[in-house]
């Protein structure tokens, strides 16, 4: 539109001189011939207006970024119904529509039999289906005058048995095509899926593409439906977007995909049957970045909800969440992709946990029903949920035979377990990797629920003293009593190491659990009262 209008200015300036305006048409010219549309309309129409550019920036600014290949698709796409490049260029709005919907309309005109089917009809698909009766689409002569819509129909339905038809008869002066088609639809789920008029209209209401997939479609979707995928009829009377579902999509994604989280396509689509509604290339799009983001195949069967979503969407929530500490312990959860799902609610919840300054949570209290979490948020103390420790630990250390079930049977012997925040147990693991390995750890899996500073502190000043670095005891706080004496620390192993700073932890408390109550998440208790009530709590 620059171009126009300066060549507009020139024309309209005397003191222009005519070289100045050549060069200048010259280039409008050479831009011209870069937009793909103007070159096809050049090819199939032979000349193009002067004034084009400047009619489709001011009516179709759409179809002067239209590529290539967006271009021929619409004209495969428009030649199933006889319509020529020729045609199609003289209305350049066709080529602004969304595929599908243009082949989704033209189909449905043909299956109403038009007698003929322009760019102009598929453009005002809408207007001739809703606002236009049957009888005006006769005297235009898009319908025949002896057609019959509603028996048209029914001859594409050839599995339905001619004696279960009960034709309406519907007035051709006062009835639209769209009535009798939802009233052919109607009656045909009712004999497919037994469904109910008050289900139909729930179907119609919140699955809109119903109201203009074609009955072929329609057909073909439950066809594969029930004979490969192989739902119930139960599922696709609940799950109701199926009848309305792209068969071509739902092809592509049993073709293309055939796995996801290490689980048959067609198990998947069984369980979580929304996946229908997804493009496949978003869903391998999808599959790729759960893979860069490493989340397991266990994870994905978890919550294949997440395959549902849009790429972008999924790609932007796990960058977010990968700068979330509490998603970081949380990652090797197997219900972790419910904080993907979820993630705005789950940020809210964060929010709200660190404002009531509580520091025990758990992935269920970030992802539950709303009655759930607000009990836990008004309550008084601390608890975790014993699942999330035993899945932290056994995916954290990679012990011989360590399992959810046998670390929480470790664990159990302490009175306050479930009273330690996952992220003080996921930085004591990180601490103690560091110095001991995985098998130690996990005989000494206790040790994990106590004070990360004050168990880095005991592990380092044993650490020094193993190897005979006698200014540990100079410049640590922490007295030992005579018993070491008699100990050798340089012959102490790593396990017991770890048991000794357990020991030291726990004999000021007399062996009563209550070490983990001297400081939380590294900072020291502010009361006695406070700590006495938690421990109630706990009790």
């Amino acid at each position: 539109m620059y171009l126009v209008q300066i060549i507009q200015y020139f024309q309209k300036s005397a003191h222009i001189s005519i070289s100045s305006r050549k060069t200048v048409i010259k280039h409008y010219r050479q831009y011209c011939r870069g937009v793909p549309f103007i070159s096809l309309y050049k090819r199939v129409i032979g000349t193009v207006p002067d004034n084009i550019l400047s009619q489709l920036e001011q009516k179709h600014p759409k179809v002067i970024r239209l590529t290539v290949q967006s271009l021929q698709c619409t004209l495969q796409v428009l030649s199933k119904f006889g319509i020529s490049a020729e045609d199609a260029c003289l209305e350049p709005h066709i080529f602004c529509m969304n595929p599908i919907s243009m082949d989704n309309y033209g189909e449905i005109l043909k299956e109403c039999d038009f007698t003929v089917i322009l760019p102009k009809h598929i453009i005002r698909y809408h207007t001739l289906v809703k606002s236009r009766t049957i009888s005006q689409l006769k005297k235009q002569g898009l319908l025949r005058d002896d057609a019959k819509l509603e028996e048209l129909l029914h001859e594409y339905l050839h599995e339905w048995p001619r004696e279960c038809h009960d034709l309406n008869n519907f007035q051709d002066t006062d009835t639209n095509i769209l009535t009798v088609r939802m009233s052919v639809l109607e009656r045909y789920l009712q004999w497919k899926l037994c469904i109910t008029t008050d289900e139909f209209k729930n179907y119609c209401k919140n699955y809109l593409p119903l109201k203009h997939r074609p009955m072929c479609d329609i057909k073909e979707a439950l066809n594969i439906a029930e004979n490969d995928i192989k739902f119930n009829k139960e599922t696709i009377r609940r799950n109701g977007f199926i009848i309305s579902s792209d068969p071509v999509n739902t092809k592509l994604i049993l073709e293309n995909v055939e796995t996801l989280g290490g689980v048959d396509i067609r198990e998947v689509v069984r369980s979580e049957p929304a996946i229908l509604k997804n493009n496949y290339q978003a869903i391998l799009e999808i599959r790729n970045l759960l893979k860069q983001y490493n989340i397991s195949d266990d994870a994905q069967q978890h919550c294949f909800r997440v395959y549902c979503m849009r790429p972008r969407t999924v790609q932007e929530r796990l960058e977010q969440l990968s700068n979330v500490k509490e998603y970081k312990v949380l990652s090797t959860n197997p219900r972790v992709l419910y904080m993907v799902v979820h993630e705005r609610k789950m940020m809210n919840r964060l929010n709200k946990i660190r404002a009531a300054k509580k520091q025990c949570y758990s992935l269920n209290h970030l992802v539950s029903s709303n009655k759930l979490f607000n009990t836990y948020i008004s309550s008084f103390g601390d608890k975790v949920c014993s699942k999330d420790i035993g899945i932290l630990i056994s995916t954290s250390l990679h012990a011989r035979g360590i399992t959810s079930r046998s670390v929480l049977d470790k664990l159990r012997r302490h009175k306050y377990w479930l009273h330690t925040a996952l992220n003080d147990i996921g930085e004591n693991i990180h601490l103690l990797k560091k110095r001991f390995d995985d098998d130690v750890i996990f005989d000494n899996c206790q040790i994990l629920l106590y004070p990360v500073l004050e168990l880095e502190q005991y592990v380092n000043f044993l650490l020094k003293l193993r190897i005979g670095d006698m200014s540990a005891e100079e410049s640590s706080q922490i007295e030992l009593d005579a018993t070491y004496n008699n100990i050798n620390c340089g012959i102490l192993t790593d396990r017991q190491i770890l048991s000794l700073v357990l020991y030291e932890i726990e004999k000021k408390y007399h062996f009563s659990g209550d070490g983990i109550w001297n400081r939380l998440d590294g900072g020291k208790v502010d009361s006695q009262a406070t700590n006495k009530k938690l421990k109630q709590c706990a009790n």
